[in-house]
This record gives C-alpha cells, structure tokens and sequence, in this order.
C-alpha cells in the first residue's frame, strides 16, 4: 500500500484471466481499397498467433492497420482522404463509390458462452454458433453486423414464455420478426368485437413486458447489442507506441483516453497502472506518486527479465522533474513537472535516461506498460504487432517469439507482421501468411500459398528454413536425417496428431533435417556421424541404402540406426508416401493438382510413387504433402491403418539413439 491506494502486482495474473474470459474469436478478415491494398483476398486467422510475411512497403502495416480501425481501443476511423488509394481516388469520387466500399470485413467465430448468452435473451435455436461478420465503411462510425438467426423462432420463443390463448396466438401467425408484434399488440387493444378484453389486455402487457426486457426492435439487432460488448478490440502496437525518456506531464494531462496509439498514451498507460494521473504528479505529494510509479516499474522490470535476456542486471527508474518559477514577490510556482525514466545498469554501476538504452528492452518494457494496463480493464483482445524487434538481435528476436507465444498467445490473438527470418517459425509455417505488392493493377495481396509469390517476398521463408537446416546441421544432438523436405511435413504433422491423441509420436528431441535427397544421405552421415547421434529414415530400395552399409562397415553408423520404411510396410519397395493407404494419399494428390485419379486408374506395384508416375508423369512429390501441410482436414481424416503404420515407424526410430 503506497500513499493510500494498493500498487500491488494485481495485474500480474490478468492474462492467465483473460484466456477464460474472452468469447468470440477472429477467423479471417480481408481489406479492401485502403492505402496500397485493393483486394487482400481472404486471411485466414490462426487461434493463436499469426504471422505477416513480406518485404518493406508491401503493405503489412496497412493490413495491420486496417484491421485495427474496425474496433480500435483507442479512437480511429477511415479516412477517404488519407486512406483510399490515391490513384483510384478522384475517379471513384465522381462516381460515387466510396461510401459503398468496405475497407475492412472480418469473420467471427462465437463459443457456447456466446451462444448461450443469445439463448438467455432470444430463446434456444435463434442464432446458430455460426460465424458472424463485422464490417466497417469509409465515412461511417458505425459498424455492419451480419448474424445469422431465425427471426421467426424468436418470435415463438418470445410468445412462449408468455401464458397466453391459443385463440390470441393465432393473431400472431404471420409475424416474421420481433418488431412486428406491437403492431399486433396495438390491433388486439383496439378489438371492439373481443369478448374477453380485460383477458386480452392482461396478455398483450406481458408480451410488451417481454418485448421491452430485450435490447433492440428486431432479433438480429438484439443479437447484435449482445455482442457488441464482447466484439475484441484490436490493440496495435508499433514502434511510435514507445515510451521516451523525458515526458512532459502537462501534454498528457488532457481527456483523451486512448491506449498505446503513441509514445503519449503508453505513457498514460503506465501512470493508470500507477493509479496515478498527470495532474496529480503536480502536487505537492508527488513523492507518493513517484513510489508508486516505482512500484508499478519494478514490478514491470521484473516481467521484461522472464523473457529479456540479453542484459538483466538493468532496473527502470522514474524520478519527477519540477521546474520551478521564482516570482518577484518571493513566492514560486510550477511552470513544468517531468516524469524522467531512467535505467540503472546494476552490472556497470550508472543510470542514464531510458531513451539511451536499446531499442529491443524500450520496446520490452514500453509494450508491457500499454498492455498490461489494457488488460486490466478484462476486455476482449487482439493484439497487433507491427514489426515487433525490428532492431533486436537474432536470439533476442528468439526471446521474442517466445514472449509471443508463452505470454501473449497463452490468453489473446495475436498477429504480428516482420521481414526477418528470425521472427518465422519453421515448425510452424502454417501460422505465415505472405504479403506482396503486385503493383497499381491488383495492389498489396495475403496468400498463404508459397508457390504463387515472387522470391523477393517468400525470401524470409527461405532464410528461415535455411537457418533451422543450420541449426539441426550444427547444434542438433539428436538428429534424424530424412531425404527431403516432403518426408519432414508428412513425419512433422502425423506426429502432432498422434501425440494430440495421446498415442507414440517422434519424440520432441529429433532434429528432422532433409538431405536433399538419398544419395546425399551417406555425405551427411561422414560428416556429422562420429561427432553427433544420427539416425536415418531411408526410403527401401533406393542407391542410398547400399552406400549407408559402407558407412556402417567405416563405423560412422550403427545399423539399427538405419531405418528402412519396408520395415513398416513388409514390402521390398516402400517410400515414405506407402505409409497412406492409396486413397488418402491420392486425395492429397487430386488436391494438389486438380486432378481425379483413382485407385483403379493406378497399375500394380508396391510403391504409389511409382505407380502414380506411371499413370501421370512425373511430379514434384513436395505437393501433396504441402497440401496436407495447408488443409489440416485432410490429415485429420487419415485412417486408423494409416495412424497405425506411423506409430510404428516412431517407435522404431525412437527406439534408436539417445532419444530413446
């Protein structure tokens, strides 16, 4: 308790809350006409975290920013004059176009505390746990719902919960929507020929009673004030949300409330966590206000270091600057009051102003002030970075990710855009959507389709894949080397579903590094075989097999640690791809080349491979096993035989080495 009010860390424990708080969840969005952007086409949103992939000036930040504007936390609306495409603005001006487009749609999936909370007011089956999309216009503060329901339904729950005649029911037969009952009502007041008036009366008061307990005229406006409350509000963060080193209190102390769109409000931010206020820092008290700050910063200080890494012997200090006027008469005041962060490095025993220190822990610290502060008011979240770490070291861009997904991933959404390799999460590649200008013709574009953008763009990628195959090559103890990148996906995403189903998967500790092939195997096995545990998963009947046995008799490698899949399958000739039954992997085949082949269309043979060539031609085998990589569906359908032959091939090559 400091100066009257409790600093303790209460909000230490609000993400942790906030993961079973949050209801509705972002599925996808798509951004038309808005900066360099005139169709994003469809993005598809991870439940967790989503990446931005592309080159400077591609357009990330204006997705990122559009997205933003459809329920900022701060204030922020479309502006035609700054935000149109400029060189579509004049034209679509004279053609009175603008007011019909819409800059930024998004996709909503809502849980059973939604449904059930639609249900509450509406009566069961009206709104179905379907998506809902919310949109946002040029020129318009508010924002278009769309939520399927059935209108009529609320009407027969609405008049069911009432206890009324069969006879005054009929009455109400041709009603479609809940704001065409009082009309209904008013008829039946004014029925000179009802009989039973003082009844009739009695019932219309209680359905006007039910009538005026719900929010909204009709059942999908009802729907939609419900939701409104619980709609995420995006959170952008960028580099500009940063705070400074030297604040001048009087420039924040004005009404607006808006959080971490500038350095500005991050500082407004930090002093709320203070249960402080730019006036009050003006005070003769100010003492208190400045304990309380250094409370709030230890306590900040103290988060940073769980995943700052790169120097912890720093501590964040806030002291209060007054400068003071000397008036004729002998009395003072006030002309400027100060709040001054500092950063005392305990390692080499001096403190100098918090501008000076590295951009990566002003960022650290300066996000967790704004964040946490949001968070402590327990709203909806989705938190957009734009180019979090842009300057930070490749481990600390490591220290980073983590942060991401350990702290912020664990409780909200978050998408982040970047163009460093270092910020791609290889094993998770399915999270990466890859953003590109094609110019004034077709403007910025989000794919997830790495084939269809240029290299320029999928260079990050690249990179990315590149460094991992580095780091498996030479920091991998448990390695296991598999001929190339489609024997990686297909290992990869089986193993997650097993493990997700609580059956044997690759354990965690292999590093799958692709070869580039079987015939560079024995090349990867002189070199890292005396130093590091290797295992080698190998196709059957390939020249790779025969070279491995030479490298067995050099003792670089141990037999068992040749794993053939003809162990799996019982037949001489086996790749990878023989694990599927034929028709699982046709569908991957089909889907990735829009072809309909069947398995009656296939000749004999033991390898699909083969067979496929055969009837097709050859192929790039990395395709289907890309598309089972971007359509999860299609690996969550893979049979019980299928599951079964990958279980064993697991415990076979967990069962060599030291992974075992």
């Amino acid at each position: 308790m400091v100066g009257g009010r409790d600093t303790t860390s209460a909000f230490t424990n609000i993400l942790k809350e906030k993961g079973s708080t949050t209801p509705m969840h972002l599925t996808k969005f798509r951004v038309r006409k808005f900066r360099n952007i005139l169709d994003s086409g469809e993005i598809k949103v991870d439940e967790s975290v989503t990446c931005l992939v592309g080159m400077n000036e591609s357009g990330k930040t204006a997705v990122l920013t559009a997205l933003h504007r459809l329920n900022p936390v701060d204030s922020g609306s479309f502006q035609e004059k700054y935000d149109y495409p400029r060189w579509l603005l004049a034209r679509d001006r004279k053609e009175q176009l603008i007011d019909s487009v819409v800059p930024i749609e998004a996709t909503f999936a809502l849980d059973d505390s939604d449904v059930a909370l639609l249900d509450d007011a509406l009566g069961p089956d009206v709104v179905k746990p379907f998506d809902v999309t919310v949109s946002r216009r040029y020129n318009a503060t508010n924002r278009q719902w769309t939520v399927p329901h059935d209108a009529r339904r609320a009407v027969e729950n609405l008049l069911g919960r009432v206890d009324i005649r069969k006879k005054t029911l009929e009455h109400f037969k041709g009603v479609k929507d809940l704001d065409g009952i009082e009309a209904v009502c008013a008829r039946l007041m004014v029925d000179e020929i009802d009989t039973q008036a003082d009844k009739t009366a009695e019932e219309v008061e209680s359905i006007r009673a039910e009538l005026n307990k719900l929010d909204g005229d009709t059942a999908g406006r009802v729907a939609q004030n419900l939701l409104t409350v619980r709609l995420p509000k995006f959170f952008y963060f960028s580099e500009y949300s940063g705070l400074v080193g030297r604040i001048d209190v009087a420039a924040l102390d004005t009404e607006d409330e808006q959080t971490a769109s500038s350095a500005d409000q991050t500082a407004k931010a930090l002093l709320r966590l203070a249960s402080t206020t730019p006036a009050e820092l003006g005070e003769d008290d100010y003492e208190d206000r400045k304990a309380e700050l250094e409370t709030v910063g230890h306590e900040l200080t103290e988060q940073v270091f769980e995943y700052w890494k790169q120097n912890e012997n720093l501590r964040v200090q806030f002291d209060i600057d007054r400068q003071i006027e000397h008036l004729p008469d002998g009395r003072h005041t006030v002309r400027k009051t100060f709040l001054d962060i500092r950063v005392e490095d305990t390692r080499h025993r001096f403190t100098n102003n918090f501008g000076q220190r590295s951009s990566g822990f002003r960022w650290f610290f300066s996000f967790l002030a704004a964040f946490t502060e949001f968070e402590t008011r327990k709203e909806p979240v989705v938190v957009l970075l734009d180019e979090p770490g842009l300057t930070l070291h490749a481990r600390a861009q490591g220290d980073l990710l983590r942060f991401i997904n350990e702290r912020l991933a664990s409780a909200v959404q978050v998408l982040y855009t970047t163009h460093s390799p270092f910020l791609v999460e290889t094993d998770r590649i399915d999270r990466v959507r890859i953003v590109e200008d094609g110019g004034p013709q077709t403007g910025a574009t989000v794919t997830q389709e790495a084939l269809t953008v240029g290299e320029s763009s999928i260079f990050p990628l690249q990179a990315a894949l590149g460094y991992d195959i580095a780091q498996h090559l030479f920091i991998g103890q448990t390695n296991l080397l598999v001929e190339g990148p489609s024997d990686f996906v297909y290992l990869d995403a089986v193993s997650r579903l097993l493990r997700d189903s609580g059956r044997t998967a690759l354990d965690e500790r292999w590093r799958v590094l692709p070869t580039g092939g079987a015939a560079n195997i024995p090349a990867f096995v002189a070199l890292m075989g005396q130093n590091l545990d290797v295992t080698v998963l190998i196709d059957s009947g390939t020249e790779g097999v025969d070279r491995l046995e030479r490298a067995v008799a050099a003792a670089r490698l141990q037999r068992n640690r040749i794993v053939q899949i003809s162990e799996i399958t019982g037949r001489r000739h086996s790749d990878i791809e023989d694990l599927f039954d034929v028709d699982e992997y046709l569908k991957l085949f089909n889907k990735a080349f829009g072809t309909s082949i069947s398995s009656s269309d296939l000749g004999h043979g033991d390898r699909i491979l083969k067979r496929l060539t055969d009837a097709h031609g050859a192929y790039d085998h990395y395709k289907p096993a890309d598309v089972m990589l971007r359509h999860p569906d299609l690996r969550d359908g893979l049979s019980e035989a299928t599951l079964a032959r990958f279980e064993t091939l697991f415990e076979r090559i967990n069962g060599t080495g030291s992974a075992k």
